[in-house]
């Protein structure tokens, strides 16, 4: 389960925690995290922000995956940083909801690198410094 380790209240119920304790986060296009979902066996947690000019899923994964994360296109929350949870009951739109309950856990790191690489196709993951071969 995913906690809210942090505490802190903030607007229309929305949640600061911290990352890096019990969960770390990767952050996604939604488009591409879509894509990864479709392939994945269990997907744990997942969180979507459609406020962004690009809205974005936020998946929860084990502590420490953020620490060795380097994927184009992806941005890693790991110890000392901080994520906005939506309400537990929040499962649409307006506003930041979840995709996937918090009671689901986590989401596999490799399972969900290798499925964002499949989502990529061959070409965008050659080079993790741009996408050069």
């Amino acid at each position: 389960m995913i906690k809210d380790l942090a505490g802190l209240a903030c607007a229309a119920e929305m949640r600061l925690a911290l990352a890096g304790i019990d969960w770390d986060v990767i952050k996604v296009s939604r488009f591409l995290g879509l894509r990864a979902i479709e392939n994945m066996s269990d997907p744990g947690a997942i969180t979507v922000d459609p406020y962004p000019a690009a809205p974005s899923l936020y998946f929860f994964v084990p502590v420490g995956a953020a620490a060795g994360w380097r994927m184009p296109q992806t941005m890693a929350f790991g110890r000392g940083m901080t994520v906005l949870l939506p309400p537990d009951h929040k499962e649409a739109p307006p506003g930041p909801f979840w995709l996937i309950q918090r009671s689901h856990g986590l989401t596999q790191a490799a399972e969900l690198r290798r499925e964002l690489e499949a989502a990529w196709g061959p070409s965008a993951t050659s080079d993790d410094e741009g996408g050069k071969p």
